[in-house]
């Protein structure tokens, strides 16, 4: 092993994934651009995975990007194979492990996602056959060589386990770096624009009514508490991938964001994944998990005064406090399948969170691993999360295999690492974009219960997808000539 650390004064994480994955067919940058000091702290890059697994239904394909070769098999189980690779690297650098600096995060691992139609092997599930875009069901790289800044000290640490040349290299490409133009800011322009207008959608207002009005149907006839059914927006996009999620962020800031690149290796056209969630999926951390359980909606104000009444009215909306308290039950369920009996625990229940376009209700869940378990056994215990099913979950799930017109692909999955020392962290694949094909695609869902109202409903969605749609169209903007203001008084000075 080989590591490398300067200080991080005169590079970003985003200068430096430009130019890293720029020469990398898989890559990935995981920060963090609003939240706790112990999210926000670091930003995470790799390049080259050694190796790439991929999931489509049961069939496994695992390249390895270093010999350049590709093997297929069948699996019932993705998690069970992750995790046999994982034990069996793990065994490889176990003795290499106590020289990183314990602080890091990420000890290198597996990145990746884990979509929702992971279900179908995970909770036999039946699942849709109308796919909206090519791309796995899950797909994770093993990283070796990977950088991370820490913000609090301003350092970068780059780390291989592959040597130390490995580490020379990228650290003549960070020397060498091509700087990366700053966005401009075009949010003048935004004030006017409908973002939905150039976007075809799965389901349009008055069929997404409809959707929820059968969701209440089962709901009246007792089979489900709650459901949550979504609907895909797409638009053709012009802007870089990376020009999407850089707007994102700095739309959107959230606990998680990230950006996954994956090339032509699996047999699809390639895709990037890029994600700006607020909603922590699972935590694993030295036996302690964690999940958040976001439940609970309303659009940010124009005004302070407007903002502040909208955040009244969510915490005083019953509706909204009774679905929160459901889903915080269903994690804490998820939670106890594979904690010790008794630490099972609830933090602040409902407290408000704000984002840039909407508030939520949140509560956290805590509890201690189980001996003998896994951070693959806790992601297999809460995947999907109820936030993105409802309750009882594995019943709302048959119902949207039945009630949505197609696949969800990655929305509702995970987004997140499992390391090497076993720890986890991943966000819930929520107000993200995949973008193929020069297409953009983004899914958003609603919460439905027995008081329902299908336009609320249906504006719900429309507040979950806005800021990614935004971000689309400030991308675009980047684009085009600035635009030039004189603050010369009277006449325009002559050019």
């Amino acid at each position: 092993m080989s590591i490398l650390t300067v200080l991080s004064d005169a590079v970003t994480p985003a200068a430096l994934y430009h130019e890293l994955a720029a020469a990398s067919d898989v890559a990935f940058l995981l920060e963090s651009a609003e939240g706790d000091a112990r999210l926000a702290r670091y930003s995470i890059i790799g390049i080259e995975p050694r190796l790439v697994v991929a999931f489509q239904d049961r069939r496994v394909t695992v390249c390895d990007l270093h010999r350049q070769t590709e093997r297929q098999t069948q699996t019932d189980d993705p998690l069970r194979f992750l995790c046999e690779i994982l034990e069996r690297e793990q065994a490889q650098v176990a003795d290499q492990m106590p020289t990183l600096p314990p602080m890091l995060p990420f000890k290198g691992g597996f990145v990746g996602y884990l979509g929702y139609g992971a279900t179908a092997c995970l909770a036999g599930i039946p699942i849709q056959t109308a796919i909206p875009y090519a791309a796995p069901d899950g797909c994770f790289g093993l990283y070796d060589t990977f950088v991370v800044f820490d913000h609090l000290y301003r350092k970068l640490h780059i780390v291989s386990y592959g040597g130390e040349a490995i580490v020379e290299q990228i650290y003549e490409r960070v020397c060498r770096r091509t700087p990366l133009p700053p966005l401009r800011d075009a949010t003048a322009s935004l004030r006017s624009r409908d973002v939905f207008a150039d976007a075809e959608t799965s389901l349009d207002d008055a069929a997404f009514g409809a959707l929820v009005e059968r969701c209440r149907a089962y709901i009246t006839a007792g089979e489900v508490f709650q459901i949550v059914p979504s609907r895909r927006f797409s638009r053709r996009i012009s802007a870089t991938p990376f020009t999407v999620y850089r707007s994102l962020v700095a739309l959107n800031p959230s606990p998680y964001a990230y950006c996954l690149k994956f090339g032509r290796f699996t047999g699809t056209p390639g895709f990037t994944y890029v994600g700006s969630s607020p909603e922590t999926f699972v935590t694993v951390r030295q036996g302690s998990i964690t999940l958040r359980a976001l439940a609970g909606t309303r659009p940010r104000g124009e005004t302070p005064e407007e903002d502040e009444a909208l955040a009244r009215a969510l915490c005083a909306d019953e509706k909204e406090l009774a679905e929160h308290r459901m889903l915080v039950d269903l994690a804490r369920n998820d939670v106890g399948r594979v904690a010790q009996v008794g630490t099972v625990a609830t933090g602040e229940v409902a407290r408000l969170v704000r984002y840039t376009h909407v508030m939520h209700l949140a509560t956290d869940v805590t509890g201690q691993l189980r001996p003998g378990l896994t951070a693959f056994d806790v992601i297999r215990s809460c995947f999907p999360r109820g936030t993105v099913t409802g309750a009882p979950k594995i019943r709302a799930m048959e119902l949207l295999a039945t009630l949505e017109p197609e696949r969800r692909g990655l929305y509702a999955g995970m987004v997140g690492y499992v390391d090497f020392a076993g720890q986890a962290d991943s966000a819930i694949a929520i107000r993200s974009a995949l973008m193929q094909d020069g297409i953009a695609h983004i899914n958003a869902g609603a919460g439905v219960v027995f008081d329902s109202q299908p336009q609320l409903e249906a504006e719900e969605t429309r507040n979950k997808a806005r800021s990614v749609l935004t971000a689309l169209y400030l991308a675009e903007q980047q684009t085009l000539p600035p635009t030039r203001h004189s603050t010369h008084e009277g006449p325009s000075a002559p050019v």
